[in-house]
């Protein structure tokens, strides 16, 4: 539990330092206070309807179309894009009043690997009669019958993946395992052979590493023994019966998977089966590394063959799906080609509009730098710049000041 306990000390750290950090966002931008001169409240409506001339806009932010759904659970796979998809849903969700399923602790780490149902009573209760619309916290998924205890039956349920190398490989250097390995002069190649030289210490690491994806959507509940490898699971039909049952559990308790590697087709494909609005997509790029790690075409094979072997189900998940979504792509054809076209330019000109850089936030700790996104002067006033281009974890804190005040911005 070492890992464990080093990443919620630095968790709690970074959110520390952010909320210092982010001080005057809340002295310019605050909801849950007003201004002498004016509210900051009646400031964000008029925002909606003034700048009629700007690229983009928060266009009748409370408006839900007729068949828009309102109720998205979004399990947060690590390392795969969550904390944007993360988002996209907090900016859906506080603009309409909606219930968050938020924890009164510090962190949202904290609860993983809890499941829902195993710290429910340490939420903020839902704002309505009733129960929880949004969920968008780290924790392990248990199941639909689970989940719709605490959220509406109707709830969709969404999870994102990425191809399981190079989410591997973005879990190892921020959560600073190739730094441990460096100090013991061992690479990533040594531990995908020989994971004890790291497990030995602290068998958390485990947890982040050996099919990580899938224990994040619920693989735990499954019959399949921890950190075992592919040549080992193959030769025992009972484990290749198990795994066949949690892929096609994952198909019957998960409406949608997202794809890394198609970000704005899957964000379009979502857009559709939510009845949302091209606006409601628009994004900055969160909690990503400067330095994405470079490697050159042999190393990247033979690492490919060693995490296949390592993370096998975490493979068999990530082809299923994206098959699926291909197929999805092909059926939506030119018109797809069209609407990712119209979200990118929406995401260019918006960024034009409220960003002055995106740039390394000190402030962010962690193994790795994290770019951040610094808004413009002139805009640090305008609630669509603001709700866009908040890292996370202020963001988190956000959240929870309006589920303190019963999902009210004053």
């Amino acid at each position: 539990m070492i890992v464990l306990l080093t990443l919620f000390a630095l968790d709690f750290l970074r959110t520390i330092q952010q909320d210092t950090h982010s001080m005057h966002w809340h002295q310019t931008y605050n909801p849950l206070v007003t201004t002498p001169k004016d509210s900051i409240v009646d400031l964000l409506h008029r925002n909606g309807t003034e700048q009629e001339n700007t690229a983009w806009r928060c266009v009748n932010p409370d408006y839900i179309g007729d068949n828009a759904r309102t109720s998205v659970a979004l399990l947060k796979v690590h390392k795969t894009g969550s904390s944007t998809i993360g988002s996209i849903l907090y900016r859906f969700g506080i603009r309409r009043g909606l219930s968050f399923i938020m924890p009164k602790k510090v962190s949202s780490y904290e609860y993983w690997p809890k499941t829902i149902d195993k710290c429910y009573q340490e939420f903020y209760p839902p704002c309505q009669q009733g129960r929880f619309d949004i969920l968008n916290i780290h924790s392990r998924y248990n199941g639909r019958d689970i989940l719709t205890k605490y959220m509406r039956e109707d709830t969709y349920v969404i999870a994102p993946l990425r191809h399981p190398m190079d989410q591997m490989i973005s879990g190892l250097y921020f959560y600073g395992f190739v730094n441990r390995l460096k100090m013991i002069s061992k690479t990533i190649e040594d531990f995908l052979e020989h994971p004890n030289i790291l497990t030995d210490e602290d068998p958390a690491v485990m947890w982040f590493m050996w099919n990580s994806m899938s224990y994040d959507i619920g693989l735990d509940d499954f019959d399949i023994p921890k950190g075992v490898k592919k040549s080992y699971l193959i030769s025992k039909p009972k484990y290749i019966k198990e795994i066949d049952r949690f892929l096609n559990w994952t198909e019957e308790n998960i409406d949608f998977f997202l794809i890394r590697e198609k970000f704005d087709e899957s964000l379009i494909l979502l857009k559709d089966r939510l009845g949302w609005r091209m606006e409601d997509l628009v994004y900055f790029s969160l909690n990503t590394a400067a330095e994405p790690p470079k490697r050159n075409r042999r190393d990247t094979n033979r690492l490919r063959i060693k995490t296949e072997e390592f993370s096998y189900i975490d493979y068999l998940l990530y082809e299923r799906m994206k098959l699926k979504l291909d197929r999805m792509i092909e059926e939506k054809g030119a018109e797809l080609e069209v609407e990712v076209s119209k979200l990118r330019s929406l995401n260019k000109e918006f960024s034009e509009y409220c960003l002055e850089k995106v740039e390394v936030d000190p402030n962010l700790l962690g193994a790795v730098n994290v770019l951040s996104n610094k808004l413009k002067n002139e805009h640090k006033h305008d609630r669509c710049c603001f709700e866009t281009a908040i890292d996370e974890k202020p963001y988190y804190n956000f959240i929870k000041a309006y589920m303190r005040n019963s999902c009210k911005l004053s």
